[in-house]
């Protein structure tokens, strides 16, 4: 019975890899604004290579500074005016946002995954903080980086796999 035990034990803390564990990176990258290191992005998808409307996927960022919660959403109603997304779901996303978001320390994650029911989940390092059910809000939400309109048009080339790193 202790081994038993011991292995659920052991097992829950490897569990965690959940919101990407089955899936394949496609990329990564690193946002930088002048001289400051935002954050470090890595996109997972299931198919071999990036699509841009399949299911699951999974952004994952590891944030290198400090951030509030409302500075970060306000960031991201910004990158949704400069794409030019509009939805009128947009301020009840931006409640929601602010239920489920932390004030981001320097090494703290965060990872959106997207359902093929089009619904999203949010995770920080140790567990799922929060869902969204709006079958529009994933897709909106990963359009900030993976967009033709994107602010960051070299971070989606290094997201989608299309550039390296070292080519930047």
């Amino acid at each position: 019975m202790r081994v038993i035990f011991l292995i659920c034990f052991l097992f829950s803390f490897n569990g965690f890899a959940l919101p990407v564990q089955d899936l394949t990176k496609y990329g990564e990258g690193q946002m930088s604004v002048m001289f400051w290191d935002l954050y470090k992005a890595e996109l997972f998808g299931q198919t071999p290579s990036y699509q841009a409307d399949a299911t699951p996927i999974a952004l994952k960022i590891t944030y290198l500074r400090d951030i509030d919660k409302e500075d970060l959403i306000e960031a991201t109603l910004d990158q949704w005016v400069h794409i030019g997304y509009e939805n009128e779901a947009i301020p009840n996303w931006a409640t929601q946002l602010e239920q489920i978001w932390p004030d981001i320390e320097e090494g703290s994650q965060l990872t959106i995954r997207v359902h093929p029911d089009g619904s999203s989940a949010f995770y920080d390092a140790t567990r799922k903080i929060g869902s969204m059910t709006d079958p529009q809000f994933g897709k909106a939400f990963l359009a900030i980086w993976l967009s033709e309109k994107t602010s960051e048009p070299k971070l989606r080339a290094q997201l989608i796999g299309e550039k390296k790193c070292s080519e930047c």
